[in-house]
């Protein structure tokens, strides 16, 4: 018997307001919708209120600009000061280095899991940086379904969709970064 959770969180489009950088903090805005949380801000609102790292390293905040890429800066921002951030808004918690199986535990307790991924679920294209060593097609979606072999992600880039469990999770444990946000 197949069990489907599908918590259906909202999708932002972060192309259509001009963010091309803007995964995180549009996954972020998603999953704390759906607790209830930051209702009266939308996405705009929300872009200019996150943190930017001074000296563009995605450790210490948003590693330059959402709108726009600069040569040198790694457009992204990581999970110590993005759960820092978030917790002005709601309640987060640090998922980074668990297996996939607490993910999918946090889904099925109605809690969406900001994931750090790739543009498209494709493989890492790995760069270095003074900061270290990322990937290049960085990206974050809200994982927000889980069955059988598939979860359904909720991506700012691609809208919702299901995948397969074994995609989402080569990926996925590529680096291991994730937050969960709960009720």
């Amino acid at each position: 018997m197949t069990h489907q959770i599908l918590l259906n969180a909202e999708n932002i489009n972060q192309m259509a307001w001009g963010a091309i950088n803007g995964c995180e903090a549009a996954s972020l805005l998603e999953g704390l919708h759906y607790q209830q949380s930051a209702l009266t801000m939308n996405y705009g609102q929300f872009l200019l209120a996150m943190p930017i790292s001074a000296d563009g390293n995605p450790y210490h905040g948003f590693g330059g600009s959402p709108f726009k890429n600069q040569a040198g800066k790694f457009e992204a921002i990581f999970v110590r000061p993005l759960i820092d951030w978030a917790k002005q808004y709601g309640n987060v918690q640090n998922l980074s280095g668990a297996t996939p199986h607490w993910l999918y535990e946090s889904v099925k307790q109605g809690n969406p899991v900001l994931t750090y991924v790739t543009v498209h679920f494709e493989a890492p294209e790995f760069e270095i940086y003074p900061f270290g060593k990322v990937p290049a097609n960085n990206h974050a979606v809200l994982l927000d379904g889980v069955c059988d072999q598939q979860v359904h992600v909720s991506d700012p880039i691609d809208g919702r969709y299901w995948l397969s469990k074994n995609r989402f999770e080569t990926i996925y444990q590529s680096r291991k970064m994730a937050i969960t946000i709960l009720k």
